[in-house]
């Protein structure tokens, strides 16, 4: 293998390995929209039972024929070049939908932050029915999460897909504080691995060539 074909893939294996946040072009919720469905803030993560109860809630809708984009937010980085938009949810989903119309057309946005909800494309009576869910900011991203739970299943059934509000026990204090870092550490891990495999590699190649 030459040296520059070994030079190719390693710049190849960073690009693949590099965290999700990193190759957002300007905020992060545009670039995971785009594949999936939902967004979850990074800091703190929400609890997984919470996570993986508004992923399959949302993955039920669109299997009902409602399906919906939604972002949580919970600080200004979940933002990323749009800090200054964080409190202002609606202008935020307007801003969101331009980033994903092109792969998503009409899509049915849901944004919570800790202020509120932002609404788009989400039928007459989402504006009243959201109105009435409150988001827990004390709970930090599990909040969130709890007020997208009920958003989502409101502005369900209000548009024709009775759908109803999945019951989550609270997660227990240790896996709120331990399970919040650990995907982004074992990502950070594998890329390093990749690298040092990656140089190694190029030592090889320099070897044989010289020896050769």
């Amino acid at each position: 293998m030459s040296l520059r074909r070994a030079t190719a893939l390693i710049c190849l294996s960073g690009v693949l390995c590099a965290p999700a946040a990193a190759l957002a072009d300007g905020d992060p919720a545009s670039d995971v929209l785009l594949i999936q469905d939902v967004y979850l803030p990074y800091s703190p993560q929400p609890s997984k039972p919470l996570a993986k109860a508004l992923t399959n809630l949302v993955a039920q809708v669109k299997k009902a024929g409602y399906p919906m984009k939604v972002a949580l937010i919970e600080t200004r980085g979940d933002l990323g070049a749009y800090p200054d938009l964080f409190g202002r949810q609606q202008r935020y989903a307007k801003l969101l939908a331009s980033e994903i119309v092109f792969r998503v057309h009409h899509p049915h946005l849901l944004v919570v932050m800790p202020s509120g909800f932002g609404a788009l494309n989400l039928g007459p009576k989402a504006t009243a029915a959201l109105s009435q869910i409150t988001v827990d900011q004390a709970a930090k991203s599990d909040g969130l999460v709890r007020a997208a739970l009920e958003g989502v299943a409101k502005v369900a059934t209000d548009n024709g897909h009775p759908t109803q509000i999945p019951h989550v026990q609270a997660a227990p204090a240790a896996a709120l504080s331990g399970g919040g870092g650990s995907s982004h550490t074992a990502l950070y891990v594998v890329a390093a691995i990749v690298v040092v495999l990656g140089l190694a590699l190029v030592a090889i190649s320099v070897r044989t060539r010289q020896g050769a």
